[in-house]
């Protein structure tokens, strides 16, 4: 062997192994709806799990409510639902399930919505609302989306208009602290596609100034992908007659870089694909189809993911009130250990239509709904009664202890091993010290022979090795405490 080819095996042999650079997670929380945290794994699967259904909402009277519901925010120290697709009727909410009207209305033209800016510096803009305005003929000089301002969230300034396009979708405004930057999510158009309906996003530095977008010469009333590039669209594993209804982004406050989309997917009717279907006036056929709801997620905001086709919560039966069609509003209020989130129903197809005769006869049509989650619930890393493990990238953390949200139940069990970066298990930290984790908890502490102190690993570079039998294991935080 030639001296220089010696030398340089010496070398790699000799050489400090490279490791991958580790993830930080600081002290924040860390969910499993992607492979992010997931470098090697036996027997586990992710699984959407789905909201639990708690029926109609009732007013203090015991009246259903009923209406488009637009939005839901927490604001001193009461969920606030907003319920209309113009005028918004405000209901508010101790517990997030029994609703009071607040005798209060807000918005004007179509499809409003708020955002509460707790990054304005200006008082007198703390709330924002943007809505959408039309007519024939459409003018670009003044009709499409407009935005308004607020210091008392009831009585507000118009700011003028933002964007020249009518977007057919309530356009959601969200300040993104990842970015230091305000993110926009409403619907573009392509026309002659089946999935014409998409999703796209725009930033600005200022909500209340017109928004960026591309013009082309070939631009008319409707936002198209030519003027604002899509981020979400169905494709070839959806049902090639469908597309996004609505999107009801929300940015969630309770994890690190954690987007979630509430997606209503609606599967499109035609006189050729269901003949038997019977339009309000006969010939007339309308926009008719089937809506339900499910789950996007992203870590940045624009590349998003749909692990799951499933739905998020099941359609109704055919004679509950609930029955072929759901949307969701924008954003999540949270009690407790739990989350709620609040839909639509009208009963029936969009643009009115029942379905079969047998099921003509059904009365108590349409509401507005709760979806009861766990807090963190959405995804979870799953394994059956024979067991599994996973294994961390290399990460770095902040706080001084490991906490889970996980779900054993009693019969099954969990034990924790932190690594090395190279995979040798780190004295003190191994499975055979971890004490057993067994029942259902939203934050549990970590224990290794009675201690649960890991600061002396703090700004390290370590892997986390978890041992789990029949458990479901949704979430991780290094925390201060």
């Amino acid at each position: 062997m030639r001296p220089t080819l010696v030398l340089a095996c010496l070398i790699a042999i000799l050489a400090p192994k490279a490791f991958p650079a580790p993830i930080p997670v600081t002290n924040q929380k860390q969910l499993f709806f992607d492979d992010r945290f997931i470098e090697a794994s036996e027997n586990t699967h992710r699984r959407m799990n789905q909201g639990q259904k708690i029926g109609p909402l009732l007013d203090q009277n015991g009246n259903r409510i009923n209406g488009h519901v637009n939005q839901v925010m927490e604001e001193g120290g009461k969920v606030r639902l907003y319920i209309g697709a113009d005028s918004l009727t405000i209901y508010e909410s101790d517990d997030g399930l029994h609703f009071t009207h607040t005798g209060q209305s807000i918005g004007r033209g179509v499809f409003p919505t708020l955002l509460v800016d707790t990054h304005e510096s200006d008082p007198a803009k703390r709330y924002k609302m943007f809505y959408l305005t039309l007519d024939t003929p459409f003018d670009t000089a003044k009709h499409g989306v407009q935005a308004a301002y607020s210091a008392d969230g009831v009585n507000f300034t118009e700011a003028g208009q933002v964007l020249p396009f009518y977007c057919d979708n309530p356009p959601i405004v969200l300040w993104d602290g990842r970015i230091n930057a305000y993110v926009i999510y409403t619907r573009v158009l392509e026309r002659d596609a089946e999935n014409e309906r998409r999703i796209t996003r725009m930033v600005t530095d200022d909500p209340l100034k017109p928004w960026p977008y591309t013009k082309t010469d070939k631009d008319d009333w409707l936002l198209t992908p030519a003027n604002s590039a899509t981020i979400l669209e169905t494709d070839a594993e959806d049902d090639p007659y469908s597309d996004f209804y609505y999107n009801s982004a929300t940015i969630y406050p309770w994890a690190q870089n954690t987007y979630l989309m509430a997606l209503a997917p609606f599967r499109h009717f035609m006189p050729n694909r269901q003949p038997f279907l019977r339009p309000k006036a006969p010939g007339q056929w309308e926009d008719f189809g089937v809506l339900e709801i499910q789950l996007a997620v992203s870590r940045d905001g624009i590349h998003w993911e749909r692990p799951s086709r499933e739905p998020y919560f099941p359609t109704g039966l055919g004679d509950e009130w609930d029955r072929w069609y759901a949307t969701m509003a924008q954003g999540i209020a949270r009690r407790g250990n739990y989350l709620y989130q609040y839909y639509t129903s009208s009963g029936r197809t969009h643009d009115g239509l029942i379905i079969r005769a047998e099921y003509d006869d059904v009365k108590e049509l349409g509401g507005v709904g709760a979806i009861k989650q766990r807090l963190d619930g959405y995804y979870s890393i799953d394994t059956d009664h024979k067991g599994g493990w996973l294994e961390t990238p290399v990460i770095t953390f902040t706080g001084n202890k490991l906490r889970l949200n996980i779900d054993t139940g009693a019969m099954g069990t969990a034990f924790v091993e932190l690594r090395d970066e190279s995979g040798t298990p780190i004295p003190g930290f191994t499975l055979e010290d971890c004490e057993e984790i067994g029942g259902n908890f939203i934050d549990q502490a970590v224990y290794w022979k009675g201690n649960s102190d890991v600061s002396s690993l703090a700004g390290k570079p370590v892997k986390m090795h978890i041992k789990l039998t029949r458990g479901k294991l949704y979430a991780f935080q290094f925390a201060e405490e």
